[in-house]
């Protein structure tokens, strides 16, 4: 691969990365990845407060997976390699790899965008930045794209809760944060079965968009396969949300 078209940088697991068994939290990862894929555009001229200071667009996350070999450890120095995978008009790909301090690979992500207009909340031509185009590098990652997750109906959860929107959970983009969708799902998944066990692979798709003010559903049940499955639901039924998470 070109190195010229990736971007590395630098974390260290802080406190509030860690939960009750101080493991690294999975929010905390997907948290790490977004500013990292953040930085990286506004080093490549393409970041999302250009976007919108001069047309009023914005990026948008619609998926994302990561799978680790282990997750961080407290105080651990990582590191974190991402690149442009590919582009076309609507969509865009990003791919990462993590680091421990000794540059070994502990786990690899992949993430899939569109540029939206905040006025009309419709996707807009990637493309016309060349910037952006330039970028592609066509490498892929272990961690493979979300495919179709599957959706819980109401009655066959284990367990729900019910989330207001509020202040803190939206963003500079007027909706939901994309990582706060993560934490409602966590939040009602028991915590044994987080402490209990670790991550080996995460994968979320965002539907549609929630606002302040709103309603949300938010379900979870085990598969037969083992893993946990998640989904959040506008208060009319349709999907915003769905999960998965595949336990070691």
């Amino acid at each position: 691969m070109d190195v010229s078209k990736t971007n590395t940088y630098t974390y260290r697991v802080l406190p509030q990365d860690l939960d009750g068994r101080r493991h690294f939290r999975a929010v905390a990862m997907e948290r790490v990845l977004m500013n990292t894929a953040g930085r990286a555009a506004n080093d490549r001229n393409f970041g999302t407060f250009k976007l919108m200071d001069a047309g009023g667009v914005s990026w948008i996350l619609l998926k994302m997976a990561f799978e680790m070999e282990r997750m961080p450890a407290e105080d651990e120095q990582i590191s974190i390699t991402t690149w442009v995978e590919k582009v076309n008009s609507l969509l865009t790909s990003r791919n990462f790899e993590i680091h421990a301090a000794d540059g070994t690979v502990i786990g690899t992500a992949t993430s899939e965008w569109a540029i939206l207009n905040l006025e009309t909340r419709r996707p807009v031509n990637i493309m016309t930045d060349t910037s952006i185009v330039e970028c592609a590098t066509g490498v892929t990652v272990p961690a493979a794209m979300p495919g179709r997750l599957t959706p819980i109906a109401p009655e066959e959860a284990a367990a729900m809760h019910t989330i207001k929107v509020s202040y803190s959970d939206i963003d500079y983009n007027g909706h939901t944060n994309s990582v706060q969708y993560l934490q409602w799902m966590l939040d009602v998944c028991p915590i044994e079965k987080i402490y209990d066990r670790e991550i080996a692979r995460m994968e979320i798709v965002y539907a549609h968009e929630v606002f302040y003010g709103e309603t949300v559903n938010v379900y979870y049940k085990d598969a037969e396969d083992g893993s946990a499955i998640f989904n959040a639901k506008a208060a009319d039924g349709s999907d915003c949300v769905r999960a998965r998470i595949v336990w070691k």
